[in-house]
């Protein structure tokens, strides 16, 4: 229930504020035409500093775009020299996939030779015999 009585004098408020705002809106030259809000420019300055704050707020704003562009720029030209040295990059990886030597001939290369589980098992069976052997001639030195 206190909810709907804040959300209903919120708008109320709302509204009101609005009604307001635009009641001086339609009559703001009459508004400035009086003395209290001449008093009150004179004193405050009120005019002068909004202008100077919309002047600054536009230049920043030009400012700001200007610099956008500019490191947009920047990136946007990175970015191609990054793209043309990977294209070089694989083209010179393509033409040397193959290395031969002076005489046309292959590298030959010592590759690393993959064991299937047979042999893996033949493998350790060996090496138990060696290391059996090895301990028996050991334990006859003793």
């Amino acid at each position: 229930m206190a909810k709907r009585d804040f959300l209903g004098g919120l708008a109320k408020f709302t509204v009101a504020a609005a009604a307001v705002a635009g009641v001086c809106y339609a009559f703001k030259d009459e508004i400035r035409g009086t003395k209290t809000y001449q008093d009150l420019n004179e004193k405050y300055d009120v005019d002068g500093k909004v202008e100077k704050a919309v002047a600054k707020a536009k230049e920043t704003g030009i400012n700001a775009k200007a610099k956008v562009k500019e490191t947009a720029a920047t990136v946007k030209s990175k970015v191609d020299e990054k793209m043309e040295s990977m294209k070089e990059e694989e083209e010179i990886i393509d033409d040397s996939e193959i290395i031969l030597d002076e005489d046309d001939t292959p590298n030959e290369r010592d590759y690393v030779s993959i064991k299937t589980e047979d042999e893996k098992t033949e493998e350790s069976a060996e090496n138990e015999d060696k290391a059996d052997e090895t301990s028996d001639k050991s334990d006859l030195d003793e």
